[in-house]
């Protein structure tokens, strides 16, 4: 760790892309990878596990778990140039600590998307509410209870289109259109 203090790539406040004069961090810590997949999924188990446990913060999880990932995705990005093991260790690590309350993470997903896609949320524009809900989906592509996510997605999709309160019929074809996708059904 203290190699990666040094470095600059591991603070106080967690992980910083490194900036070096056009070299990744893997041209950096040659023979190190093993030692920084392991730090890093270290790192992300541990604040993920801050996020998800956090009971008090349940309407805030999903919202705190996208903004973790995409931090976790420009560190990948601009940090390893995508290398695929890294990728896979922050795959990994995430599935881990997405999983580690059961299925509640599952449930909040499912109601997430339920409040972005009724009609409060018409301050959107149509694209914005596209992205937000592939970036949703990345997430439910890491959960184990599907099945409980489908549950809660279901009745929430029915009390949306019987109460007339979904933002976007068109929002809601995309968004089962995506789950069909992901599923395979």
């Amino acid at each position: 760790m203290v190699s990666l203090i040094c470095a600059g790539i591991y603070d106080a406040d967690g992980w910083t892309p490194y900036r070096g004069p056009s070299e990744d961090v893997l041209t950096v810590f040659k023979g190190q990878c093993k030692s920084l997949r392991q730090a890093i999924s270290s790192y992300i188990r541990r604040t993920g596990q801050s996020i998800v446990m956090d009971e008090e913060n349940d309407k805030d999880m999903v919202s705190s778990l996208l903004e973790f990932k995409a931090s976790l995705d420009s560190i990948l990005e601009e940090s390893f140039s995508k290398n695929e093991a890294f990728c896979n260790t922050i795959k990994d690590s995430f599935e881990h600590l997405i999983n580690l309350r059961q299925n509640r993470p599952a449930e909040l997903i499912a109601k997430f998307l339920d409040e972005k896609l009724r009609d409060g949320n018409k301050g959107t524009s149509e694209e914005e509410l596209e992205g937000t809900l592939d970036k949703v989906l990345v997430l439910f592509r890491f959960i184990q209870g599907k099945d409980v996510f489908e549950a809660f997605y279901k009745k929430d999709l029915a009390k949306r289109l019987l109460l007339g309160k979904s933002a976007s019929i068109d929002a809601e074809k995309s968004m089962i259109s995506k789950l069909k996708t992901e599923c395979g059904s």
